[in-house]
């Protein structure tokens, strides 16, 4: 025995009693911990043969599932989930945009500017009616700068008409580049007619093109822009959603321009003749005054604009339809 032993709680000199003066601690219970500890600090680990031999309780597993494949029970047969065919929700959804935009569109810009909101209206399209001017321009080699309520045509000029030329060549490359012929042909085509506009066309036949080209050229870029809902997936107009607001903003343009022309077929009283404040002669006086155009053609002509920019439409609208419901039947 230890010729001095303490107490193994607060290490003072044991007393002859079984239980320490000092901290209460009996001595019985103290050592016998002490003793399982020290045995546990020296205990040698089981080595890893020995631990593999001891069985692992075996996983719940419902009965059921223990048969043959064949024999499944239709009671516990896992629940199926469909593939998700991105491509062909897509192609359900553009179907979708092809059937019912335009015509939506087409409905309520007839509504907005045949009604009440007339005036309304033509303050938003009026910027495209003084773009139809100034393209016109362009295209004949004349330095035009459209405004909101009128256009500047400061004569023709060989550096615009080169600029001009410049631009669409750029166009019409950059098409045959990425292998768009659609791009190729229209570039091919305004160059052509800008070529014809600058050296052939005389200086009166130019200013009447650009007169008529206000509400002409406000329904041709109505229906350009109405065409951009079915521009490429992955294009630019395509995912920054920009050809919503274009589709909309075309729709008022061509149906701005069509409606008065379309009654005035019936009523010579709804053509746009008189002063533009600030600006002069409209430009249906000036068809008929400086040009010498009776009401008779001047209304047939943009009539026939008109309609001619609607079966186009219609045209695409059709093909498009068409396009997507046999793109669709092949992904299902």
């Amino acid at each position: 025995m230890d010729p001095s032993p303490t107490c193994p709680r607060c290490q003072s000199p044991r007393a002859s009693g079984p239980e320490c003066p000092r901290c209460g601690v009996i001595y019985a219970r103290a050592d016998a911990r002490a003793a399982r500890e020290a045995a546990a600090k020296h205990a040698v680990p089981p080595p890893a043969e020995a631990m593999a031999l001891v069985p692992e309780e075996p996983p719940l597993i419902d009965p059921a599932w223990l048969v043959r494949p064949g024999e499944l029970r239709s009671d516990v047969l896992p629940e199926t989930t469909p593939d998700l065919d991105a491509e062909a929700e897509d192609a359900a959804w553009e179907l979708k945009l092809h059937t019912w935009v335009l015509p939506v569109v087409l409905l309520v810009s007839y509504g907005a500017a045949a009604g009440p909101t007339a005036f309304i209206v033509r303050l938003f399209t009026m910027p495209l009616h003084e773009l139809g001017h100034a393209i016109t321009g362009w295209l004949c080699g004349y330095a035009s700068i459209p405004t909101l309520w009128k256009t500047l045509n400061l004569g023709r000029s060989y550096f615009m008409a080169a600029l001009a030329a410049a631009a669409l060549g750029y166009w019409t490359w950059r098409g045959w580049k990425q292998r768009r012929q659609w791009q190729v042909a229209a570039g091919g085509g305004l160059l052509l007619t800008q070529l014809v506009g600058t050296l052939l066309l005389s200086e009166q036949t130019t200013l009447m093109l650009i007169t008529f080209n206000g509400d002409g050229g406000m329904m041709v870029l109505g229906t350009a822009l109405m065409a951009t809902m079915y521009a490429r997936a992955g294009s630019y107009i395509h995912e920054h959603g920009l050809r919503w607001g274009f589709a909309v903003i075309g729709g008022t343009s061509f149906m701005d321009g069509f409606i008065t022309w379309w009654r005035a077929r019936t009523d010579f009283a709804e053509i746009p003749f008189g002063q533009n404040e600030g600006v002069g002669l409209s430009d249906a006086s000036r068809l008929v005054d400086e040009h010498g155009w009776a009401e008779g053609d001047l209304i047939h002509r943009y009539v026939a604009l008109g309609v001619t920019c609607l079966v186009l439409l219609a045209v695409l609208y059709a093909v498009k339809l068409v396009q997507g419901r046999r793109r669709l039947a092949a992904r299902a």
